[in-house]
């Protein structure tokens, strides 16, 4: 499509966000409305040319952030052809590449070029989870804490650098407390709000540990993921050099999914921008006339961009009513303060959804509308006489039958031909997903947990990336700490207690201990211990192992060669194949399959495997990637093991080095392409993603909203609300909301009563709003037939909503079911009565943690601080990046 095609394309609604370049503009995007379509379109108008009605920016002087990998790919993608067409105009030649990533992907790019001024060596290692708490743990230990809540700790680690408050900040507003004590200045205001602040954190000796944590990770040239935005912002702030470079660079922003943003993400991006404003060259200043870029670590003023565009454009893309990662450190009031971060901000709203049925937006619309902080907007549908049956509300007896109920519906959903992949089970917490899936799964479907399989949590994945990033920065201890003994090479726990414990005596760390030994340098103190001649060995052939190695990989012709010299010459992958023919019954034919690579193995051992059948060998032999390692895992673990180095070595195609594979992995969100099957997850992990038909099981008090927030007050219930609003728009077609009726036995759900959640007292209000009733066959077709055709299925009945007649905007939209075993008494009419006698007692409705937040700072950390009383309620699922 052409560049101006693709913009006359757009809807008026799109075009008016897309093309206004005045001010900051704020896209209020709804589910469905086409804010990636839009977002493309702004970037057609910025690059265009001029003679086209484009503004004829140079691509490499675009910046688009995304929340996900996976969005900004697409979102290259996407924006290939319009850039082939700028190269054909330029006769093969235009002015840079956009730079599209995440928040943090982008700053790990400027912190590569920038780090010696970021104060990290240029090898630095970026420590996922697993190795962050390993680091912890061994700085408790260290300070000889016996009992430490670790995850209480990382939860208070989030919330500071979510808020970029480092130690030294912390430790200086603790002595400001410390020294109030028993004066006039106990009760100032500034004393209340550093107490405040302080009690938001929980853990035992908080910031002496985050103190540690923090100088062990310089220690090994490394940072945990928020550390990269808040030093590239830091770095920013603090120099003039830096901060002029790239930001004249720069000239153009995009930022989608701005509702999930925190204030730190906020804090890079005013770094980045300057909020706006126009850039104003200072005398004296070095500059280029020339089309160079920050990238190039030269550090001048593009003075030919800022000609062009003195001041920058800047795009947000949101919706308030998206916003449901609190527990993350976003917060929906971060959106609705880009007004006082970046002046003259325009708002444009996109309310056409292209996704939702009538009914669907008439019920989200009605349920979100309960919310008091919000954007006011509804969306409309693309074609309001579109008729597709109500949103369905049913009760039954037990989480079992609503399991049941909804696997049945899916059984019946694909022997009609039905799309696997496009029925989606969506939860409020991983434990309900799980079972769920157990269910589905014991019944013979195909299911598929989450957005894809997470094949970095497996131990084998972290050990092999634990030897690349060993390998990458020879200063990290945490993976050494990993691997050295994978597979066992005589390294192990009782022998590297000694060189932690001679490190101690020594004053030096682990890393150094253990080259003395390897260098032939032991010097081991006197009231240390002794290394046995089999350890100062096997550390030997280790270090001219890794030694090896590292010269074998820099080598490598890609980074698919590079992980398979790993596999081979740390024996890693001779190991896991001993296993599996170990488990096979193969042992013997070891040899047969040494020269194998994991995917040839595998379908080696299943043509091998005495359990199975001549058709299925015929049929394993055209297996390949989830498929053949879901296949292997049916064989035996250790299988399936292998079956994950297969599905990481494809992950590798296409990187240049292993160390740009590594770089781009530990960023990953949601690697590959997830298998045909039942989708089922948790509604956080719904997000971005949309089915034709949504299922959403046990809706009641305490499971959604979550019990946390409702004790929490109105202001967490908020985003409980803004999570159902999602979890709806989920659906192009249908929807079906359930609820037990007696959860007391139930394993999954741990609380004792089962009262039916206010939301679905919110949509029935929604649906006499906005809808008249229509029978619960109307639309649905195969949806209904199979509970009628089931010979043990309880009865069933559809409760009328008497809905005004001659007020159907959007057709029908919701309708109520309920199931019983015997004859029931007649349904209330007022859905209200259902809300009434919750056991646990009632939240004082007038009650709003917002009246006691902190009077204003002066400083600039003001912003960091708001809102230090509310807790957020946490999905347990785990997190995007």
């Amino acid at each position: 499509m052409a560049i101006r095609d693709f913009i006359d394309g757009l809807s008026d609604e799109q075009a008016a966000a897309a093309r206004f370049t005045t001010d900051p503009v704020l896209a209020l995007a709804g589910a469905g409305s086409g804010k990636t379509r839009m977002l493309m379109g702004r970037f057609a108008h910025l690059v265009a040319p001029q003679d086209q009605g484009g503004l004829g920016a140079d691509p490499g002087s675009i910046m688009m952030v995304t929340f996900t990998n996976k969005a900004a790919r697409e979102m290259r993608e996407r924006i290939e052809p319009l850039l082939e067409e700028l190269r054909e105009l330029n006769n093969g030649v235009f002015q840079g590449e956009p730079w599209i990533g995440t928040f943090h992907g982008l700053s790990l790019r400027i912190l590569r070029i920038e780090a010696d001024k970021a104060g990290l060596g240029r090898n630095f290692s970026i420590f996922d989870e697993a190795d962050s708490r390993s680091l912890a743990n061994d700085v408790i230990e260290e300070m000889g804490i016996d009992s430490f809540d670790i995850d209480e700790f990382f939860r208070d680690i989030e919330t500071a650098k979510a808020r970029m408050l480092d130690p030294a900040f912390l430790q200086a507003g603790k002595m400001k407390v410390d020294a109030a004590k028993d004066t006039p200045n106990a009760n100032s205001p500034d004393t209340h709000r550093w107490k405040k602040i302080l009690n938001h954190f929980t853990s035992e000796n908080f910031i002496e540990i985050y103190s540690k944590y923090q100088g062990a990770l310089q220690e090994q040239n490394a940072v945990d993921f928020n550390d990269l935005l808040n030093r590239t912002t830091r770095l920013m702030q603090q120099s003039e050099e830096v901060r002029n470079s790239w930001r004249s660079s720069f000239r153009h922003f995009m930022v989608d999914e701005v509702q999930d943003i925190n204030r730190a993400q906020v804090a890079w991006l005013t770094a980045m921008t300057d909020g706006g404003r126009v850039f104003e060259v200072a005398d004296g200043a070095p500059r280029t006339n020339e089309h160079g870029e920050a990238s190039d670590g030269g550090h001048e003023i593009n003075t030919y961009r800022l000609r062009k565009f003195p001041r920058p454009t800047i795009a947000f893309v949101g919706d308030d009513d998206q916003s449901i990662y609190a527990f993350r450190g976003s917060e929906v009031e971060v959106m609705r303060g880009l007004e006082q971060r970046f002046p003259g901000l325009e708002k444009r709203f996109l309310k056409t959804s292209y996704r939702c049925q009538p009914a669907i937006l008439a019920a989200s619309n009605g349920l979100v509308a309960n919310n008091q902080n919000r954007y006011g907007k509804d969306l409309v549908p693309t074609d309001s006489a579109q008729h597709m049956g109500p949103i369905r509300m049913f009760h039954v007896q037990n989480p079992d039958e609503e399991i049941i109920r909804i696997r049945t519906e899916a059984e019946a959903y694909m022997s009609d031909g039905g799309n696997p992949s496009e029925f989606a089970v969506l939860t409020r917490t991983r434990d309900l997903a799980k079972a769920v899936a157990k269910s589905f799964r014991a019944a013979g479907l195909p299911v598929v947990e989450g957005k894809s399989s997470d094949l970095r949590k497996t131990a084998e994945v972290k050990d092999v990336m634990g030897f690349v990033t060993y390998l990458s920065n020879p200063d990290a201890e945490v993976p050494l700490r990993r691997i050295i003994n994978k597979p066992s090479r005589g390294l192990g726990p009782t022998s590297l207690r000694k060189v932690i414990q001679n490190a101690r005596v020594k004053n030096t760390t682990f890393l150094e201990e253990l080259n003395t030994v390897i260098r032939d340098r032991i010097d081991v103190p006197d009231d240390g211990e002794a290394y046995k001649p089999a350890f100062i060995k096997s550390a030997k052939a280790f270090g001219h192992m890794m030694s090896e190695l590292s010269s074998s990989v820099r080598a490598a012709p890609d980074a698919s060669a590079g992980l398979m010299e790993v596999l081979r010459q740390t024996g890693y992958l001779d190991d896991m194949y001993h296993n599996a023919l170990k488990s096979a019954g193969l042992g013997r034919r070891e040899g047969e399959v040494r020269h194998l690579d994991p995917k040839e193995f595998l379908k080696w051992l299943l043509q091998n495997n005495n359990d199975s059948s001549s058709q299925d060998k015929k049929q394993d032999s055209l297996l390949d990637g989830e498929d053949l390692a879901d296949r292997a895992s049916q064989v035996s673990q250790a299988a399936r093991r292998i079956g994950n180095m297969a599905l990481l070595l494809d992950e590798c195609e296409g990187f240049d080095s292993l160390d740009a594979f590594a770089q781009e992995s530990v960023l990953e969100m949601s690697p590959g392409q997830a298998p045909a099957g039942i989708q089922i997850m948790t509604i956080h992990g719904s997000k971005g993603l949309e089915f034709d038909h949504v299922r959403l099981p046990f809706w009641v008090e305490g499971v959604m909203p979550h019990g946390r927030a409702v004790d929490a007050g109105d202001f967490e219930v908020e985003e409980e609300r803004r999570l159902g609003y999602v979890a709806i728009t989920r659906a192009r077609k249908t929807v079906e909301i359930s609820r037990p009726k007696d959860v007391a036995a139930c394993p999954f759900i741990r609380q004792r009563f089962a009262k039916i959640s206010r939301f679905v007292g919110e949509l029935a209000a929604a649906g006499k709003q906005h809808a008249r009733y229509a029978s619960l066959n109307e639309g649905f077709g195969y949806l209904a037939a199979p509970i009628a055709k089931q010979e043990d299925a309880p009865a069933r009945r559809t409760m009328p909503v008497q809905f005004p007649q001659n007020d159907a905007p959007y057709g029908d939209s919701v309708c109520y079911e309920e199931r019983f075993q015997d004859a029931p008494p007649p349904l209330p009419d007022d859905y209200a009565s259902m809300m009434q006698d919750d056991p646990r007692g009632d939240v004082d409705p007038g009650y709003d943690p917002r009246m006691d937040e902190m009077p204003p700072m002066g400083a600039y950390e003001q912003g960091m601080f708001d809102g230090f009383d509310r807790e957020p309620v946490e999905d347990d699922s785990p997190a995007p990046f």
